[in-house]
């Protein structure tokens, strides 16, 4: 099949799966590739989080949660770390896997070097999150779900039923709507790497994919 002009090939110069790739590619009309390389970086390394049981107020993963979801919060970790000057005494304390932190770190390197020679600038979206949450939407549109009344989730591509994995910050959270970059299918399927999203968004940023009424 021919790759799409210009999205498909540029997609094709990434090390990266397709959604990722995207969303790299979009975060130039959003004004946030400095945030989006954060994001693309940490969600393409191992887990990040050491498991952490009781969940103490000294873990990372609670500390800098945000309720919108993983991305943002990947995002805060990360900046946090690099505030922290990228010390390992910081990330044992915050049970943050400090191996595959740097290696995000890396990634992120070389993933800037990429979409520079691509001509996409370094912009942030600063404190905007919406810029943020709308491009996440605008790449992994078809990972879309809906709560069901059980409490699980609908894939809305496919109808599958997932629940949300025990290492992301939506765990048992209930929210309505959510995009997820990562299922994983093992004694059910989970899925990780997950955000809110608000239904109208779908249409907006991905007319050929969804329609809503009401």
């Amino acid at each position: 099949a021919r790759l799409t002009e210009p999205l498909g090939v540029r997609m094709a110069e990434f090390p990266l799966d397709p959604k990722l790739s995207k969303f790299l590619l979009s975060s130039d009309a959003f004004g946030c590739s400095e945030e989006c390389l954060t994001v693309a970086a940490a969600l393409s390394v191992p887990h990040i989080f050491m498991p952490d049981k009781e969940l103490s107020e000294r873990s990372a993963k609670r500390h800098y949660a945000v309720k919108d979801g993983d991305h943002l919060t990947l995002l805060n970790v990360f900046n946090a770390w690099e505030a922290n000057k990228r010390d390992q005494a910081w990330c044992q304390a915050r049970c943050i896997n400090a191996k595959a932190i740097k290696r995000a770190g890396e990634t992120r390197k070389q993933l800037s070097s990429y979409i520079q020679k691509l001509g996409i600038p370094l912009t942030s979206c600063a404190r905007d999150s919406t810029k943020l949450k709308r491009c996440i939407a605008s790449a992994f549109f078809s990972n879309a779900a809906k709560l069901d009344s059980d409490g699980a989730y609908r894939t809305i591509r496919g109808g599958m039923k997932v629940h949300i994995h025990p290492f992301s910050v939506l765990h048992n959270s209930g929210t309505g709507w959510i995009l997820f970059h990562e299922l994983i299918v093992q004694q059910k399927p989970q899925v990780f790497g997950v955000s809110t999203v608000e239904p109208q968004w779908l249409s907006e940023l991905a007319p050929h994919f969804y329609s809503f009424k009401g």
